[in-house]
């Protein structure tokens, strides 16, 4: 019998596949629940959006490897139980923390026609404004369906990600890995090509804009949108100021 964790691949790959089958999966769910938005005739072109969103997935994956790969780096030279623990306990967080927003963008894609962004992030911090468009039992089966996926990520991890407290003895190998990786994770979050990050619209294939919402990486959007309106008020409050 086949047993992926048999094979002999580094931790941060093996956590990179995980992140893009992750993405894939939320992709897949998002496909089948607004499959009555997608044009007659148009679901051959909406299956290319997994090709185009593997860059701004790739760029949100790499922005979540950062502390795995520093927590890898110290457990090369400081093998020690507590650091695994870290390293666990934050992707298991990280792992729900996905789970609850892709469920929640699902959800309020069909309400607004828009990816998850700042303003619905209330719904998430004040659950009492939630109930505002949703009944408590359509609240209660996306936070079932959240904890649901978050399970499975989290079982599929344990399971499949491993290695990662298993020390490299060729000090030149452990090294050129430390020094390599944030050159990868740098590169990979500026997609490799630009000299500034990506942002959605790079990822926009089709005339249709569920397509290029399918594409575009709900996680990266999220934080994109917060980063963007922290950017607004600075300069907002910059020229009050003067």
């Amino acid at each position: 019998m086949f047993k992926w964790n048999k094979i002999k691949i580094h931790y941060l790959l093996r956590l990179t596949v995980f992140w893009f089958l992750y993405f894939a999966l939320f992709r897949v769910i998002f496909i089948v629940y607004h499959h009555a938005k997608i044009p007659d005739g148009q679901h051959s072109e909406t299956s290319l959006s997994f090709w185009y969103a593997l860059r701004l997935d790739l760029a949100t994956i790499c922005i979540l490897l950062i502390v795995p790969y520093i927590l890898w780096a110290f457990q090369q030279f400081y093998k020690n139980k507590l650091i695994h623990q870290i390293n666990l306990g934050y992707n298991i967080l990280l792992i729900s923390i996905v789970s609850i927003l892709s469920i929640f963008n699902i959800k309020i894609y069909g309400e607004y026609g828009s990816l998850l962004n700042t303003e619905d992030l209330v719904y998430l911090v004040y659950p009492k404004e939630a109930v505002t468009f949703l009944s408590i039992w359509s609240l209660m089966l996306l936070l079932a369906s959240s904890a649901f996926f978050a399970y499975l990520g989290i079982r599929s991890y344990r399971r499949n990600i491993t290695s990662f407290s298993l020390p490299f003895e060729n000090k030149k190998i452990k090294l050129a890995q430390i020094i390599l990786f944030p050159i990868c994770l740098f590169l990979g979050v500026k997609a490799g090509s630009k000299a500034v990050p990506m942002n959605e619209k790079d990822i926009h294939y089709s005339n249709i804009k569920i397509n290029n919402d399918i594409a575009t990486n709900n996680i990266w959007y999220l934080g994109n949108s917060i980063c963007t309106r922290k950017d607004t008020l600075y300069k907002n409050h910059h020229l009050h100021a003067q």
